[in-house]
C-alpha cells in the first residue's frame, strides 16, 4: 500500500513509491526545479541590500548615532540618566521632552539667548538664520531619518539655529547674558553634563557656520577669536577629566574644528569633529601616537588573556605610575607597560571621576561603539580608545584594596568611595568592548609576568613580608650594635 509524505518547505507531496520486496523505486518524476526567474529576483534583492549597506557605511562617519540600545541597560545609568538630558535638549533626538515643565522654561531662554548672541556679534537675526538654512539640508542627513521625519525643513532649520546659538553662547561663557548666567548658576553641572550627551548633539557644521558669523570690522580676527574661545572651553572640560601636567602642545591651538592637519583619528570626518562630544574626545587623545589614537594592533601580538588586580601587579614588581607621556595634555586614555632592569612600570593617564565625568565617559564609549567612531579602513584598527582605557582600569579592580592602590599611585581621583568605584567599573566591564590598545598593553603585562618568574617571586616575598623583614633587620642591627659594644669593652 502506497503512502504520501509531505515535503516540509513547500507542503508538496513526495512522489508515490512502489514497493517490491526489499526494493523501492520512484514511480513519478522528480519535483520540478525552480524557475530561473526566482534566481534573478534573489540576485536583485541581494544586490540592492548590498548597495544600501555600502551607502550607509559611507555616510556613517558624518552621522549622529543614537545611544546603542544594547548599552543602555548596562552603562546608561538608572532611568537612562546618562542617555537623556536633565535640563536642556539640543537637537531633535529628545525634542519630545520639551513639554516637561523643567524644559519649557529653558526653551524660552534658548530663544532669548539666540537673539542676544546675534546682537553681541553685530549681525541681524535674519542673516544668521539664513546661514543655518543654507546648511540645514546637510545637517539633516546627519540624523537617522526616523528621528527627523516628523520635522519639516523649516522646523528643522529653526531648531538648529536656536540650539546652535544657545550652545555657542554657553561656550563663550554666556557673553554676559543675564538669563544664561542665572541658569548656569542654578544648574551649571547639569548643563555641562547635557551638552556632551551623545543623543543631545547637533552637527559641527552648524556650529562652524555660526562661528564664522560676525558683523564687526575686523571680521577674520573676530572669527578666529570665537573659534579659539570655543576650543578653550572644550579644553577646560577635557582638563576636568584628565589633569594636565605637561606643557601645552603648540599644535593643539590649531584644532578649532577644521584647521589641524595630520590627524587621522577614526572620528574625524573631513578633518573636523562630527559634533561637540566628538571634539571633546579628539582633544583628549590628540597627542597620543597615531597607532594608539586609532587603537591599532601591534605587530607580533598573538593573544592576551591575563587578569590581574592592581595589588597583585604591584606585588609582582610592576609599579603603577602616571609619569611620562601619559601625563601630558591630550594623552588621555594612554597606557603602556615597560620592562625595566629590576622591575616593571605600568603608566596610565590620570583620571578624575565624578558623576559628570562619568556621564561624559559613558557617552564617549557609546560613540566609539557606534559606527560613527569605529568605521575603519583596516581590520587592524578599531577606534576603541576610551573603551580600552576603562577596560584596563576595570581589570585592575578586583577588590576595594585595588581601588585604593590606584588612588595612592595617582592614577585615579574619585569622589566615590572605594566600594562605589569598584561597583561602577565592574558593572561597566560587562558591557565595554576592549580595543587593540587594551590587548596590546595586556600582552606587555603578560610578557613581563612570563619572562620574569624568579624576580616576581622575590618581589612577592618582600612585599608580603616586608614588616617581618624590617623587624628582623632591626633586631639584627641592634644585636650587632650590642656585640660591637661588648667587643670594645673586652679590648685592653
Amino acid at each position: 500500500m502506497s503512502q504520501q509524505y509531505m515535503y516540509p518547505p513547500y507542503g508538496k507531496p513526495y512522489p508515490k513509491r512502489a514497493t517490491h520486496g526489499h526494493n523501492t523505486q520512484l514511480t513519478q518524476n522528480k519535483p520540478p526545479t525552480p524557475e530561473p526567474e526566482v534566481h534573478v529576483k534573489m540576485e536583485e534583492m541581494l544586490r540592492m541590500a548590498a548597495e544600501k549597506l555600502e551607502s550607509d557605511v559611507s555616510t556613517t562617519q558624518a552621522s549622529i548615532p543614537p545611544f546603542p540600545h544594547y548599552l543602555q541597560g548596562g552603562i546608561g545609568g538608572a532611568g537612562d540618566r546618562y542617555v537623556e538630558p536633565s535640563v536642556v535638549t539640543i537637537g531633535p533626538c529628545h525634542r519630545d521632552m520639551n513639554h516637561l515643565a523643567r524644559m519649557r522654561k529653558i526653551e524660552e531662554v534658548k530663544k532669548a539667548v539666540a537673539y542676544n548672541l546675534c546682537g553681541h556679534l553685530g549681525i541681524s537675526v535674519e542673516k544668521a538664520h539664513q546661514k543655518i538654512v543654507a546648511v540645514a539640508g546637510e545637517a539633516r542627513r546627519c540624523y537617522d531619518a526616523t528621528i527627523v521625519s516628523h520635522l519639516s525643513d523649516n522646523m528643522f532649520a529653526d531648531m538648529m539655529f536656536v540650539d546652535g546659538c544657545f550652545l555657542l553662547s554657553y561656550m563663550l561663557c554666556g557673553m554676559d547674558d543675564r538669563l544664561l548666567v542665572e541658569c548656569n548658576l542654578s544648574a551649571g553641572p547639569s548643563f555641562r553634563r547635557d551638552i556632551f550627551l551623545l543623543e543631545n548633539q547637533i552637527p559641527w557644521l552648524v556650529l562652524d557656520a555660526l562661528m564664522g558669523l560676525t558683523g564687526k570690522d575686523e571680521e577674520e580676527d573676530e572669527d578666529v577669536l570665537v573659534r579659539v574661545q570655543v576650543r578653550q572651553f572644550v579644553e577646560r572640560m577635557a582638563a576636568m577629566i584628565s589633569p594636565r601636567k605637561g606643557k601645552e602642545d603648540k599644535n593643539s591651538k590649531k584644532i578649532d574644528g577644521g584647521s589641524r592637519k595630520g590627524t587621522s583619528d577614526g572620528m574625524e570626518h573631513c578633518k573636523k569633529p562630527p559634533h561637540l562630544l566628538g571634539f571633546l574626545r579628539l582633544l583628549l587623545i590628540r597627542n597620543m601616537p597615531q597607532q594608539k589614537r586609532e587603537s591599532e594592533v601591534t605587530d607580533g601580538i598573538t593573544s592576551a588573556t591575563l587578569s590581574i588586580g592592581a595589588i597583585e601587579l604591584v606585588q609582582s614588581g610592576v609599579k603603577l605610575t602616571t609619569a611620562g607621556a601619559s601625563s601630558k595634555a591630550g594623552c588621555f586614555a594612554d597606557m603602556d607597560c615597560q620592562k625595566l632592569f629590576l622591575f616593571g612600570k605600568l603608566s596610565l593617564s590620570p583620571l578624575v571621576l565624578d558623576d559628570t565625568m562619568l556621564c561624559w565617559l559613558v557617552n564617549m564609549v557609546a560613540l566609539e561603539s557606534s559606527a560613527a567612531a569605529t568605521t575603519a579602513g583596516s581590520r587592524d584598527k578599531d577606534g576603541y580608545v576610551v573603551s580600552s582605557y576603562l577596560s584596563m582600569l576595570a581589570m585592575l579592580m578586583d577588590r576595594e584594596e585595588d581601588v585604593h592602590e590606584l588612588r595612592r599611585s595617582g592614577v585615579l581621583t574619585s569622589i566615590f568611595s572605594n566600594a562605589q568605584t569598584l561597583a561602577i567599573f565592574k558593572g561597566f566591564s560587562q558591557h565595554l568592548r576592549p580595543g587593540y590598545n587594551y590587548f596590546n598593553t595586556l600582552w606587555q603585562i603578560q610578557e613581563y609576568m612570563r619572562t620574569r618568574p624568579v624576580r616576581i617571586a622575590v618581589h612577592k616575598f618582600v612585599y608580603n613580608n616586608y614588616k617581618t623583614i624590617a623587624a628582623v633587620l632591626s633586631i639584627a642591627g641592634a644585636l650587632i650594635g650590642i656585640l660591637k659594644a661588648l667587643y670594645s669593652l673586652k679590648k685592653p
